[in-house]
């Protein structure tokens, strides 16, 4: 069972330089436009969550206060 894997591997001829800098510049340009994407898609809603974040800042904010107060008395 062994030997089968360690015969294919002898025989496998190593990846031309070309090859591996094609696939390179395939997934580089892959990446870029993935990250385009993801880009656009969270600009259309960028504003939305700037608004939940500042309402969860004010939030905690306001706990944070109201525990101070609470524990400041005596």
């Amino acid at each position: 069972m062994w030997t089968n894997n360690e015969k294919n591997d002898d025989k496998k001829e190593p990846v031309p330089l070309m090859t591996r800098f094609f696939r390179g510049c395939l997934l580089l340009l892959a990446g870029v436009i993935v990250l385009w994407l993801a880009l656009q898609f969270l600009a259309q809603f960028w504003g939305w969550l700037l608004l939940l974040v500042a309402i969860a800042g004010l939030i905690y904010a306001a706990i944070w206060y109201l525990r101070w107060r609470r524990d400041r008395r005596w």
